[in-house]
């Protein structure tokens, strides 16, 4: 990975559907460059490409983080009920106290407080869990692209 693979990646997160010619013009690198790079980022780097919706056109007004005490012989179970949900849209496995950390996006406090007690509750190997209402999004994005430094 060198700065020509991250100007790539760069104008990507920008514009997933730049074309090479743009992409080329952008970073005044040779269309061929791009799409050679571009095969080999595809192979392995770039997972695949995506939307990012605008929730609230969405009606999604509520944000939560959710943290989840599981019990031990159950994590796994858990993690795989919690990833099925579809208001969750990422599930994490933490250290400390608790053991889950998921995000979920709901209609409103009503749709919330169903989620919670209807199907997360009941998951097979929940002890405990707390909920925050996100108030304000100050940065939501995606993975940095922070260059690597290079040892000799």
């Amino acid at each position: 990975m060198d700065d020509v693979d991250l100007a790539i990646l760069r104008s990507l997160l920008k514009n997933a559907r730049i074309t090479i010619s743009q992409m080329s013009k952008e970073i005044d690198i040779p269309d061929a460059t791009i799409s050679n790079r571009l095969k080999k980022l595809e192979k392995d780097v770039i997972k695949k490409y995506t939307l990012i919706l605008d929730w609230n056109k969405l009606g999604l007004e509520i944000t939560a983080m959710i943290i989840i005490q599981t019990e031990s012989e159950k994590h796994e179970f858990v993690k795989e009920q919690l990833s099925k949900l579809e208001e969750v849209s990422e599930v994490y496995s933490v250290s400390g106290e608790y053991d889950i950390l998921i995000k979920v996006w709901v209609h409103g406090l009503e749709e919330l407080n169903q989620l919670i007690n209807t199907k997360i509750r009941s998951i097979d190997g929940i002890e405990d869990l707390t909920e925050m209402i996100v108030m304000e999004r100050v940065k939501e994005e995606m993975i940095p692209l922070i260059p690597t430094e290079v040892t000799p």
